[in-house]
């Protein structure tokens, strides 16, 4: 398999090998290259140390954009208009305070040294110029055995750093490998590290977990290790605080469901559901958290059959993925965004079965709801909510033809969305039409309100012509009252 580096890549290698250093592609990149994959970015390594890479670069014209040397032995270089990371030989300890960043790193000679510190087998590979694989710790036979190994002694490479048992569960959701054995107990073992990982390094790990193609996979180490049960930090005012990163998906795990409806308990539910997902951040936390509420005292109850019931839980549902969310500091759009899926995800199917009139009421409460700015979010919104859908659906006992149906109310109900104005700006028919028709602009306040509400109701097309005359009569009738 012949492995194609970009040319401002080549160039970077290009330049050291020139000037008599060894260079080489390391990590994540050579790991997708060889999965078929389209690497994010591109790292290099040398035996070269940061002033030599600096000195080598500057006499090939390469501007240095940012140097980490005296911390981290990085030299960033920018090369047609990308960025690469051009990184000595190295190697590095870990405290105790810190659960992820070095306490101390230091210049190492030899390539077989540098790969020696990485966290998974997959990750230590380097790919020279030549095409050459260097595999030193059998990361090709995992790549290919698709099983995720650390370099090493799992407790010891997840004691140094504990963000790699983050990771662990990411590159599960992202590539679909299997854990090698000893990355849950080892997980287990060191639980207590996470204590000292920052909020936002936690957070990004989740983020990009939730968008992989098997984000339940992922999802289900972090849960069943004791990942999910732990806190992370953020500093205020000069103090740490403990967060508490996602302790609500516990009690999920064997939870009964009803059988009539459900083949898995609600966690497991939760995890096939993931895989089923559209991979956008939304959509994935959405379906995390869219039964967070099952089986909580006061939702929990039993139908007349005796079976277990959850009645209401995306109501409760929603008020619990706000206030993760809001603790986990995601954004206010992306908070917001996911409760109205919660929210909404059980009303999908109730209104599925029913005429397009009932569907067309519950479009229009939605676009007055406030809730939407323009009508090309709630179209959006209602395209990820069908996401939510069908994932959900897939994952009980429903048959292929179940899942069929919310599909094809899904694409119906999105087109039925892109038909209801949110916003007078929505309409065919802007206020510099209705001027020139005659309205005075301080009529505009009144004016295109009622028309969006007309067009909401039903009673009037949105289009040029039907509004125009529309304005025509609302002017006339203006002119009689005065």
């Amino acid at each position: 398999m012949e492995l194609r580096l970009p040319s401002y890549v080549n160039q970077v290698l290009d330049i050291l090998l020139a000037a008599g250093y060894e260079a080489h592609v390391v990590g994540g990149a050579v790991r997708d290259l060889l999965l078929g994959r389209v690497p994010d970015d591109y790292d290099v390594v040398t035996n070269a140390r940061p002033d030599e890479i600096r000195q080598v670069a500057e006499q090939a014209g390469l501007p240095v954009i940012s140097e980490l040397g005296q911390n981290f032995g990085v030299v960033i270089l920018r090369v047609e208009k990308h960025g690469v990371e051009v990184a000595a030989y190295r190697n590095e300890a870990y405290g105790v305070e810190d659960a992820h960043r070095p306490a101390a790193v230091w210049y190492c000679r030899t390539l077989e040294e540098d790969l020696a510190r990485r966290d998974f087998t997959i990750n230590a590979l380097a790919l020279g110029q030549d095409g050459e694989i260097i595999d030193c710790f059998h990361g090709l036979e995992d790549l290919h055995g698709r099983v995720l190994r650390t370099v090493g002694d799992a407790n010891q490479r997840f004691q140094e750093d504990a963000l790699r048992m983050f990771r662990a569960c990411r590159f599960i959701g992202q590539l679909g490998f299997a854990p090698d054995p000893s990355i849950l107990p080892a997980i287990r073992k060191n639980l207590e590290r996470v204590r000292g990982l920052s909020l936002e390094r936690v957070r990004t790990e989740l983020n990009k977990l939730l968008m992989g193609t098997w984000a339940g996979e992922g999802m289900d180490l972090m849960v069943r290790s004791g990942l999910a049960a732990e806190s992370c930090r953020i500093k205020k005012q000069g103090k740490y605080e403990a967060v508490p990163i996602l302790p609500e998906l516990e009690h999920l795990v064997d939870l009964p469901q009803n059988p009539c409806f459900h083949r898995f308990d609600a966690w497991k539910h939760t995890a096939v559901a993931l895989d089923k997902g559209d991979r956008s951040l939304e959509v994935g936390w959405a379906l995390l958290l869219h039964d967070v509420a099952k089986g909580l005292e006061g939702v929990r109850g039993v139908n007349k059959e005796g079976m277990p019931s959850d009645h209401g839980h995306e109501a409760v549902g929603t008020a619990m993925a706000r206030q993760i969310l809001n603790r986990l500091r995601l954004p206010w759009e992306t908070v917001e965004r996911v409760a109205w899926l919660v929210k909404n995800h059980m009303h999908f199917g109730f209104i599925s079965a029913q005429e397009d009139d009932k569907t067309w009421r519950w479009l229009r409460k939605e676009a007055r709801s406030g809730h939407f700015r323009v009508n090309k979010e709630m179209a959006e919104a209602f395209k990820q909510l069908t996401a939510v859908c069908i994932a959900d659906v897939a994952a009980t006992n429903a048959d292929k033809n179940d899942v069929i149906h919310v599909q094809m109310y899904g694409k119906r109900l999105v087109k039925m969305a892109y038909l209801m104005p949110v916003h007078t700006s929505d309409l065919d028919f802007s206020g510099r039409d209705a001027l020139a028709l005659g309205a005075r602009p301080a009529q505009l306040k009144e004016l295109m309100p009622v028309l969006l509400r007309r067009v909401q109701d039903g009673t009037l097309k949105n289009a040029p012509a039907e509004l125009g005359e529309a304005v025509k009569r609302w002017l006339k009738r203006q002119e009689q009252a005065e």
